[in-house]
């Protein structure tokens, strides 16, 4: 899913708004966000097309939202909706967090599988 011209236009401006109201330089910036200051310097300047892993990074440390991105649902089962809508509410949107729950329904697939 990718974010819309919208979405990424309104994003770019909060990160100028929170980096302009904290008065960070890239390096404490990059401490704070675990995140290269030559990259956060790429963030800050608006120089990104997806909400990576490193921009969100970023924005968890300026205190900034990172808009949800929702599929298109057209022709989607609605129970399938459903469970995506869920997972939606419980990720983090990090990889990180996208790792845990696939692991955790891994092991609810697992345990369905011994249970047939």
């Amino acid at each position: 899913m990718k974010p819309t011209i919208k979405q990424l236009d309104d994003l770019k401006t909060k990160i100028v708004k929170a980096r302009a109201a904290k008065t960070l330089t890239n390096a404490e910036l990059g401490r704070m966000s675990c995140v290269h200051p030559s990259q956060v310097a790429r963030i800050c300047e608006g120089g990104f097309k997806t909400f990576s892993h490193n921009v969100v990074q970023v924005c968890k440390a300026l205190d900034v939202t990172v808009p949800r991105l929702e599929p298109k649902q057209g022709g989607m089962a609605p129970e399938w909706a459903q469970a995506m809508s869920s997972m939606r509410r419980i990720w983090d949107q990090t990889p990180e967090g996208a790792q845990v729950i696939k692991r955790i329904l891994d092991a609810i697939a697992d345990l369905q599988a011994r249970a047939d």
